[in-house]
């Protein structure tokens, strides 16, 4: 009970609002690794080419591989700037600037896919 008394009350709002901004980077980053993403077919090509002896070999089943693949490098790249941030800020936990942040690069690194949704030129 003591950690109560000592006020970590705010400490739930305060995981409430980091929470929104991590699901909206990971709603960006699965939009990026969608059929819409412009680097999907060559990504699916070399997936799709290396997994071609393995035992599970199903086209389907890459497809959705692939789609986890580009999610998941735009979730690394785009965290990137924000671990440098917190880095050379000397933070041991994200605030939510570094969460900004990586929401920023990630919407940049989902740009042309973005841009390819709504048929524009990129």
């Amino acid at each position: 009970m003591g950690d109560f008394e000592q006020g970590s009350w705010g400490y739930g709002a305060r995981l409430i609002g980091q929470g929104g901004a991590l699901v909206s980077v990971a709603t960006v980053a699965a939009f990026n690794g969608s059929l819409y993403s412009p680097i999907f077919d060559s990504i699916f090509y070399y997936i799709d080419t290396f997994a071609r002896g393995s035992l599970f070999y199903s086209p389907q089943l890459y497809l959705y591989l692939t789609s986890v693949f580009i999610s998941l490098m735009t979730l690394l790249i785009a965290g990137i700037p924000a671990a440098l941030y917190e880095r050379i800020r000397g933070l041991r936990r994200s605030t939510q600037v570094s969460l900004a942040i990586w929401l920023v690069a990630a919407i940049l690194l989902s740009l042309p896919t973005i841009m390819n949704l709504f048929g524009e030129d990129y």
